[in-house]
């Protein structure tokens, strides 16, 4: 590594992705040049960690307990790094020929962070595709150029002096929603780049993403209860039957309104449901137990 600071910085986080961290890299590794510094933050069990050492000899690799999620781990390679700017994004993704200079040409502008478009393998299977539809809906292609409230952490870059300044909102893992709340309150704005494109791959077995749902919606939860106090916590509470529902009518909106994969969707659908459920039992005990 370079001794002198490097301009622009991506951090990969990967947690068992043997099957999807080589194409990952070589999509990335082009992308990279002397201004750019490229780190991989692994945790995982499944032999990436072998594939890492034997395919990319030469990456910066930092390894984390097991236990560690996603959000822990880009906050370990956020910390690490040294750019100006930062990207995130897992290794279960695999980016297009040109997202590092898309991400940079975005970056270039007013906002603090600037996400892209997540479309899935077309080779996925049921249970891919219901992964895709419940994380990276939102951000099916095509989207829409222009500010927006949310982009999604596994295709992001932000400005070091932005996320710098709000680092106590990460300090326990970079919960993408959580800081993207502190930069609004600190005024600064989202920017959402259809051309920054990456292609989500095989990232959890069924029982590892009901394990991550649930986790996760607990976490949210939590955050939640900090913001709404004892009263609203329970109302919420009170709420959450309705929480599956919501947030499949928002699923199926986004592929009606975009006329694309609606076999995949009418064929993942119970597991999506699924983990949807996982995500409202964890959210629940995670907003009535609160801030503890």
């Amino acid at each position: 590594m370079s001794s002198t600071a490097p301009r622009w910085s991506i951090v990969v986080a990967s947690h068992d992705a043997r099957a999807s961290v080589a194409e990952c890299l070589e999509s990335l590794c082009p992308q990279l040049d002397s201004e750019t510094e490229l780190l991989v933050v692994d945790n995982s069990t499944d032999g990436t960690a072998e594939v890492l050492r034997d395919r990319f000899p030469t990456l910066s690799v930092l390894h984390l307990p097991p236990s560690a999620l996603i959000p822990e781990l880009w906050a370990a390679g956020i910390r690490a790094s040294r750019g100006e700017a930062v990207a995130l994004t897992t290794a279960h993704c695999v980016p297009s020929e040109h997202w590092a200079a898309t991400m940079r040409d975005a970056l270039a502008g007013p906002a603090a962070g600037v996400g892209g478009a997540i479309d899935n393998d077309p080779h996925g299977s049921a249970a891919d595709w219901a992964v895709y539809f419940c994380r990276y809906a939102p951000y099916m292609p095509p989207v829409r150029e222009g500010f927006v409230a949310e982009i999604a952490g596994d295709n992001a870059a932000y400005k070091r002096r932005a996320i710098d300044a709000c680092a106590g909102a990460w300090r326990d893992g970079f919960w993408e929603a959580t800081v993207h709340a502190a930069l609004r309150q600190a005024g600064e704005r989202l920017w959402l780049a259809p051309g920054a494109l990456i292609r989500h791959k095989h990232s959890f077995d069924v029982a590892g993403f009901l394990r991550q749902r649930f986790v996760h919606g607990m976490r949210y939860g939590r955050d939640r209860g900090r913001e709404i106090g004892i009263g609203g916590r329970w109302l919420r509470a009170l709420a959450s039957p309705l929480v599956p529902a919501v947030l499949l009518f928002r699923i199926v909106r986004q592929v009606r309104r975009k006329r694309r994969h609606g076999k995949q969707l009418a064929r993942s659908a119970p597991l999506l449901l699924a983990f949807l459920l996982a995500w409202t039992a964890g959210e629940l005990i995670g907003t009535v137990r609160g801030p503890t």
